[in-house]
């Protein structure tokens, strides 16, 4: 298992793009959880081309520093094969915070 928690202040192309994380060798599950300070701010989640989770809002919770695995959820357990991840932060007003896992598949 590998896991990033990531707190974000400007709109980015790719959050984790210094992150060994965003590499997949081997058929995994992935699992995004985000929140932020304003509304409308907006994160997506790609693995290469393929869109797992398209720009989208998140539950307005990190002012108190809080991301909540049980609300916050917004891809879980997704199976995605070999590629790159790529996080695109379209929208973030003051900050959104995320954590994102990605756990391999062991046959």
């Amino acid at each position: 298992m590998a896991s990033r928690r990531k707190v974000v202040t400007a709109v980015t192309e790719d959050a984790i793009a210094t992150e060994e994380i965003r590499r997949v060798d081997v058929p995994s599950t992935v699992s995004l959880w985000g929140s932020c300070q304003t509304k409308g701010d907006q994160i997506g989640l790609l693995l290469n081309r393929t869109e797992i989770l398209p720009s989208g809002n998140m539950n307005i919770e990190s002012s108190a520093d809080v991301i909540d695995i049980q609300r916050d959820g917004l891809v879980m357990n997704a199976v995605v094969g070999r590629g790159q991840l790529r996080v695109p932060i379209a929208a973030v007003t003051t900050e959104l915070q995320f954590h994102l896992q990605v756990d391999p598949i062991v046959r």
